[in-house]
């Protein structure tokens, strides 16, 4: 372990251009129970007299890990060709990409901040804080979707197929979700647009360092994903996060974005009008826009719930019914709860 530590210094100083004398190393090793691919370790390089790491080495032991590492590489460089649309410092840079000592590594450039897991916690107190971050969360997913805009035509049927033939043998969701599309591809002009999406936005992947935030951990990244996956995705994280414990519920959660009257609810649905506004596309399209993101969500992130035909597939599907009948100005915050 340690003759690798020190293959990987050297590494880390080619893509820093320093002495491999001037970096200290911290290995974190993650067991595969943590992930659905083989061990993986990472490596974190500090520059003297600094408190947050320059560098993050990430290490793939198998074909699963390296995948998940060329799909980080391929986003970090989609990010890298955005220029300036994006916040200076809110996503790391790819510095160097290789096989070393007979494992794949990717070198990147290491965020400074906090972790928002660590303040987002259940029964916290609704603050100007959330508010600063909620602001940041739809401006940043905006610039992210207008940066990375593409065509997303196929897209849209291979989710409603999937859908229809994974969670919902009843036949109804596709209906609902083909009517949802054809509203969406109106609203857009005639196209369904892509963006590159995150792919797991939430808490555990946000640094906050003062005022300013970074998105870490692009390996699920999506090349090709509709708008608002994101958004909807760390929606649900907060609302889970600040009332439950315990094992994830994004049902209870997407119950709370359409029903609740806290304000923290009423504040992240003002979020999803902001995103929309951004976006520049019109918030009558928003529950359609968000049943379909809905469908692709959960396609994504059933492999964590047990799979059943009346329990989790019923939910998730009464999610997509739930969606199209909040109006539009409740969800976007326009109109409160009566």
């Amino acid at each position: 372990m340690d003759v690798l530590s020190e293959t990987y210094r050297d590494f880390a100083a080619m893509g820093l251009g320093v002495s491999p004398r001037d970096i200290a190393v911290m290995m974190i090793h993650r067991p595969h129970g943590d992930k659905n691919y083989a061990d993986q370790s990472l490596y974190f390089f500090f520059l003297p007299q600094q408190r947050y790491p320059a560098a993050v080495g990430k290490v793939g032991f198998d074909l699963a890990g390296i995948k998940h590492l060329d799909q980080e590489h391929r986003g970090l460089q989609a990010l890298c060709q955005t220029g300036e649309r994006l916040p200076a410092g809110s996503v790391p840079k790819p510095l160097l990409y290789r096989e070393v000592a007979g494992r794949r590594m990717l070198l990147q450039s290491a965020l400074k901040g906090e972790k928002i897991s660590k303040w987002v916690t259940p029964g916290m107190r609704f603050n100007g804080r959330c508010i600063r971050l909620l602001n940041w969360v739809s401006s940043w997913s905006a610039s992210l979707g207008k940066a990375t805009r593409g065509e997303a035509g196929g897209l849209v049927p291979v989710w409603t197929e999937e859908f229809s033939v994974k969670l919902d043998r009843t036949g109804r969701s596709r209906t609902l979700l083909e009517s949802a599309a054809r509203e969406v591809w109106e609203g857009f002009g005639g196209s369904f647009p892509s963006v590159l999406a995150h792919g797991d936005f939430c808490g555990e992947n946000i640094l906050e360092y003062g005022l300013h935030y970074g998105v870490i951990d692009w390996e699920l990244c999506d090349e090709l994903s509709l708008p608002a996956y994101d958004l909807l995705d760390v929606c649900l994280w907060l609302a889970f996060r600040s009332e439950g414990s315990g094992r994830w519920d994004p049902f209870g959660a997407l119950d709370r974005l359409l029903k609740g009257r806290d304000p923290l609810a009423s504040e992240l649905r003002r979020t999803l009008g902001r995103y929309a506004s951004k976006m520049e596309f019109p918030t009558a399209i928003l529950p359609s826009l968000l049943a379909l993101a809905w469908a692709g969500f959960c396609l994504k992130k059933f492999r964590y719930l047990e799979q059943d035909e009346t329990g989790n597939f019923a939910r998730a599907r009464a999610g997509v019914r739930k969606i199209l009948e909040t109006p539009s100005d409740v969800l976007s915050g326009a109109k409160e709860i009566s």
